[in-house]
């Protein structure tokens, strides 16, 4: 049973995202601006102030005091009110208040022209005050603080207003807009969703791909490709392996009948031994097939060793010298002292093991077989004088159960598959080359084997 796997949806994920980096410069957006926009209305608020106390001195410089107190009356809806003191200065140099708004003390609230910030009855003011140089008189005045934060909290609040209507409205775009992005990759995954594992074909995804999606289409279809690949070698080698494990079945089943039909000890002696020797050919198909088969999965995956290749080649002859004595052949090993190689030592002892033994099996009795080793040139040949391989033939002898049309011998056809296939895992490369000269003027085979050169670093 899998492992559940967390899940997410990738389009509320964006669009929170989008959402939340929008609202954030939004928010950093409408921050700077209300701060420039606060700093700007300072500068405005007070050019007013200097305006109204320059009204207002010469007003009262004109012997109409009471007029200053019908302007605040007059102000416009987004201008602060403003309050003031109208002095002045009389034969004694002492200050005599002539107006004021209801908001000022009848004390002096400045004492210096010009501009001023000081608590107010507890609250921060601005004032400022102007004097006139001839007649003695000086206006103040002023504007609370807080009264230009309430008006800057007003545009604010406006501001805040539109960015929460805007938002809803900017996510239910966004939503739209990332749900039509993404059609493509719904329907990559109905498409792969649809493939049929009996039939695998390539991912079919109507209409242009967006580029990051290019990418997973082409290695799925690379995937399927592979998988495709390995199903069919699958039947075919199920199909072959079937065809020829049934033959060598029936034949044993014919001779365990002769045997139990004989009439004379002979008979059922020379059935009996067709018998022990068709056990031997199914055995030897058997392990070869299961060797072909433990080399397919996670081929690529084999443990590394080092290790000298001659001492292997000289352990694979000494254990199939038997063999060859059995059969009046000569296996002879022409190797140097050391043959240092890395790679998967099992896989080299199958490699080695395979090529000798189909060498002995497919030359005559009496033959000869030579294992030759050059490390200089890092090459591995075994030659025969057997019947040997047209040049024509060679090319499909790397397949399962291939035989050569002159061969007579009796076999299973996957000791070069196995060797085919151990040479690609490797990286080494496989040649077929005339083998060793026979009595009647003709050449055995040779297969040849050369490993890759090793890399430093």
């Amino acid at each position: 049973m899998s492992a559940t796997r967390a899940v997410y949806s990738l389009r509320r994920r964006l669009v929170a995202l989008l959402i939340g980096v929008l609202a954030l410069f939004w928010g950093l957006t409408a921050m700077l601006a209300f701060r420039t926009a606060h700093a700007e209305a300072d500068s405005l608020f007070d050019a007013q102030m200097v305006q109204v106390a320059e009204t207002l001195l010469a007003i009262v410089a004109t012997g109409n005091p009471l007029v200053a107190g019908e302007m605040a009356e007059h102000q416009h809806a987004y201008q602060l009110p403003v309050a003031f003191q109208a002095w002045k200065r009389d034969d004694g140099g002492a200050w005599q208040l002539l107006v004021r708004s209801s908001e000022m003390p009848f004390e002096p609230v400045a004492s210096a022209p010009g501009f001023d910030e000081h608590d107010l009855e507890g609250e921060l003011w601005r004032f400022f005050t102007i004097d006139h140089d001839h007649s003695g008189y000086r206006v103040i005045v002023g504007q609370n603080h807080g009264a230009r934060y309430r008006l800057a909290g007003t545009f604010a609040l406006h501001l805040l207003l539109s960015i929460c209507i805007g938002l809803p409205l900017m996510a239910l775009g966004i939503w739209a807009v990332v749900g039509r992005a993404l059609r493509p990759v719904s329907a990559t995954a109905d498409a792969v969703g649809g493939l049929d594992p009996r039939r695998l074909a390539p991912v079919q995804v109507p209409g242009p791909l967006p580029a990051e999606i290019a990418p997973l289409v082409t290695s799925i279809d690379a995937l399927v490709g592979r998988v495709s690949e390995v199903l069919d070698n699958e039947r075919r080698f199920t199909a072959d392996a079937a065809h020829e494990l049934r033959t060598p079945l029936a034949a044993l089943k014919i001779q365990a009948q002769v045997a139990a039909r004989a009439g004379d000890e002979a008979t059922r002696k020379h059935a009996l031994e067709q018998v022990a020797t068709g056990v031997d050919r199914m055995s030897h198909l058997v392990e070869q097939l299961l060797t072909l088969a433990r080399l397919d999965p996670d081929a690529g995956r084999g443990a590394m060793d080092r290790f000298d290749l001659a001492e292997l080649a000289e352990g694979v002859c000494s254990v199939l010298t038997p063999q060859a004595l059995r059969r009046g052949q000569t296996l002879a090993l022409e190797a140097p002292a050391s043959f240092a190689l890395s790679g998967n030592r099992w896989w080299l002892e199958v490699l080695l093991r395979n090529l000798v033994d189909n060498a002995l099996r497919y030359s005559p009795e009496g033959g000869r077989v030579v294992v030759s080793l050059d490390a200089c040139s890092r090459c591995l040949r075994v030659a025969d004088d057997g019947p040997g391989i047209p040049a024509a033939e060679r090319a499909q002898m790397l397949t399962r159960f291939a035989r050569g049309s002159a061969v007579e011998a009796e076999g299973c056809g996957l000791g070069l598959s196995i060797v085919g296939r151990i040479a690609e895992i490797t990286g080494a490369t496989l040649a077929f080359e005339d083998g060793l000269s026979r009595a009647d003027g003709g050449a055995g085979l040779a297969v040849v084997v050369r490993f890759a050169p090793e890399t430093t670093g």
